[in-house]
């Protein structure tokens, strides 16, 4: 039990320090493409950099305010395609990146204003303020499913594929037919319920 604890406290250290190190280098290749006004080489590293998410890293948030400050510059010079992906980038980054007792709120908003501004500020719209609401009221209800929802899925189906093996090597006992039966129904029972409530 000791070296099972040991193997999984070694493999989350050595997973941790590789986000760190690939948060570290992600910023720094954004910042040599912003000097090279390669907008999106910086984008793409910046938003590397903020997916990188390690609990107490400062590299993420890092990678986020580099996103946020070319979109806001992009706005400025009127560089509308890139300032969508500035935001693209911090909406996906903050859609793709979960990890338990962490929120990616503050940067899904950050995207998601920045978009409805670009797209209010587009040279076809006629009300500014009714086309912001509608981009908004859009990505507000493209929800990713939560963190449990995904766990509970997982579990399912390896309750599934666990009660499908013991069927696979029952040796015809009536007992333990039913109860791997049992637990493949459970199993299934749980996965359609996440996919019904999500």
């Amino acid at each position: 039990m000791a070296i099972a604890a040991l193997v999984i406290v070694g493999v989350l250290a050595v997973a941790t320090v590789r986000e760190v190190s690939v948060g570290r280098t992600e910023v720094a290749a954004a910042d040599r493409a912003t000097e090279q006004l390669d907008w999106a080489q910086a984008i793409v590293h910046a938003r590397a950099a903020a997916q990188a998410y390690v609990p107490g890293s400062p590299w993420p948030e890092l990678g986020v305010r580099r996103l946020e400050t070319i979109g806001r510059a992009a706005e400025s010079r009127a560089d509308r395609d890139t300032a969508l992906l500035a935001y693209g980038a911090i909406r996906t980054a903050a859609l793709s990146t979960r990890a338990l007792g962490w929120s990616g709120s503050r940067w899904r908003i950050a995207g998601e204003e920045g978009l409805s501004r670009i797209a209010s500020a587009g040279p076809h719209v006629s009300k500014a303020s009714e086309a912001s609401a509608a981009m908004q009221d859009a990505l507000r209800h493209d929800e990713m499913p939560s963190v449990w929802s995904f766990s509970a899925a997982a579990a399912s189906v390896v309750a599934m594929l666990a009660g499908l093996a013991r069927l696979a090597v029952a040796d015809r006992l009536e007992r333990e037919a039913r109860v791997a039966g049992a637990v493949v129904l459970a199993g299934f029972v749980g996965y359609a319920a996440v996919l019904w409530t999500s």
